[in-house]
């Protein structure tokens, strides 16, 4: 009788594992890559001559993943790529070569330092010396020399939350362009804060100088122009939403906690990309505020102010 017993579970089991959904990644950009072995719950690739720098990728990356997993649950069917320069045209989809994104299952960061945390050097370096003496200082490494690295590689963990936002690896998952920034910055903050807290400086404190000194001319500036413009305005103007997006969810981690990960990501998840026809601002305004908390009425009513 046991062992019939046995025999019955054990169907049901399979019959279980066999009807479970399959979440497809995107591998087009995985060509010529090289697998990491590792025991991480998701899979890591590289550009051959990048293992050392892959190692040390996936390691933060399975830190992050677990920490950021415990509070909003699982999503570990993702792909971590990292992308020398040589290999970006042909294995990343930004066009900014060693930018971490994220797209269809797939993390990508690059192997070597990337482009934009090069032009923010030079840019910086152009302002008057009083008015970044400060900054520089903060985003010097331990070699004596400014490198805004230090923020840039960070966001990694920006593109892993995206990953928990999108559990069926589309190309368009949520209704919302600027909730789902903010959200991701919300993991990035919540994650270096509680796990690499003398760290969460190289983060901050490029928010908080971007903030203070904006760029002169601004085309967009709502919540709404961003989902609006989002294909079509400048990488200034994209780039000081994103300081912004950061320092709200600075403000939103501070007073709600790391647990209101979870409930953000299921707001994500639930209205998705089918409701933004469904859905005005003000009834979008209102579940959140339901649904998630209503400090997030704080948040976007104060959004210009």
């Amino acid at each position: 009788m046991k062992h019939i017993y046995f025999i019955f579970i054990s169907l049901i089991l399979f019959s279980s594992h066999s009807q479970e959904k399959q979440i497809k990644v995107d591998q087009t950009k995985h060509a010529d890559l090289i697998e990491l072995e590792t025991t991480h719950p998701f899979k890591t690739l590289y550009s051959d001559g990048q293992i050392n720098h892959a190692k040390k990728q996936s390691t933060l990356i399975d830190e992050a993943y677990l920490f950021l997993s415990k509070i909003m649950g699982p999503k570990k069917d993702f792909y971590l790529l990292v992308i020398a320069s040589k290999d970006w045209e042909k294995n990343a989809y930004s066009p900014i070569s060693g930018m971490p994104g994220y797209y269809k299952g797939n993390l990508i960061v690059g192997a070597e330092k990337n482009d934009l945390a090069s032009g923010y050097e030079e840019m910086i370096n152009s302002f008057p010396e009083d008015m970044t003496t400060n900054l520089v200082k903060t985003y010097t490494n331990n070699l004596e020399v400014f490198d805004m690295s230090l923020f840039f590689d960070k966001l990694s963990i920006h593109e892993l939350t995206h990953n928990f936002q999108d559990p069926e690896n589309q190309e368009g998952y949520s209704i919302s362009r600027w909730l789902e920034e903010i959200h991701a910055n919300m993991g990035l903050y919540a994650f270096y804060k509680t796990k690499h807290p003398k760290e969460l400086k190289y983060i901050t404190s490029l928010v908080d100088f971007s903030i203070n000194n904006p760029p002169p001319y601004l085309q967009y500036t709502s919540l709404q122009d961003f989902d609006a413009h989002y294909y079509e305005m400048d990488a200034s103007n994209y780039g000081f939403y994103q300081m912004k997006f950061t320092h709200a969810a600075q403000i939103i981690i501070d007073k709600l906690g790391n647990a209101i990960l979870k409930p953000l990501n299921n707001f994500i998840i639930k209205y998705n990309e089918s409701w933004k026809d469904k859905l005005n601002d003000e009834d979008l305004k209102k579940k959140l505020a339901t649904e998630v908390d209503p400090y997030f009425l704080k948040i976007i009513d104060g959004w210009s102010k």
